[in-house]
């Protein structure tokens, strides 16, 4: 796990979930390869499959939450989501609220601000994280801004922009592995 520094704390980077998690050290840890499966909330909610329950337990042995990205359904509605675990459980589920790749994925209706132990963290899924529109409702109510992302374009280029604009460190992480993050000055 790659541990970077976003002044007001430290988040960590998981390459999947199968790394090893540092039990203790950050505020919080995201981990973006997941996206790369669907997840059916129904057989979760059955017991039929275990994505959330085996995540679940990785987060039991840390002292921060771990925001796993992945695609979500129930039913018939498909979402880019983020799943957030803490304490050997599921605390929340994070849905992207504008679809702008064209991809057959429902929007969303919230963003999240999740309170940490040293800082808030405002998250953003997937291209989420591009529009300014989000960063401006977020940027005055948390102290970072993180995002998880199916894949990376050039247009991610534009968020050491958006950061600088509204003052916010940030933390980005793309199932293809890459990361992206700074402190604006």
């Amino acid at each position: 796990m790659k541990v970077i520094n976003v002044g007001a704390g430290k988040i960590g980077i998981a390459d999947s979930l199968n790394e090893k998690f540092v039990k203790t050290g950050v505020d919080a840890a995201l981990v973006a390869e997941p996206m790369l499966r669907e997840v059916q909330l129904d057989g979760e909610i059955r017991g039929i499959t275990s994505f959330a329950a085996s995540v679940a337990e990785i987060s039991g042995g840390c002292d921060y939450p771990l925001l796993c990205g992945c695609k979500t359904r129930f039913g018939e509605y498909e979402h880019m989501s983020v799943m957030t675990f803490s304490a050997g459980r599921l605390v929340d589920i994070a849905d992207r609220t504008l679809n702008l790749g064209g991809d057959k994925c429902r929007d969303g209706d919230t963003i999240k601000i999740l309170r940490l132990k040293n800082f808030d963290l405002g998250l953003l899924v997937d291209t989420d994280i591009l529009l300014a529109k989000n960063w401006k409702r977020i940027a005055p109510k948390c102290d970072v801004i993180a995002g998880i992302a199916h894949g990376i374009d050039d247009d991610f280029g534009y968020v050491p922009t958006l950061a600088s604009l509204f003052g916010k460190p940030y933390a980005a992480a793309f199932a293809s592995g890459e990361i992206i993050w700074g402190v604006p000055e």
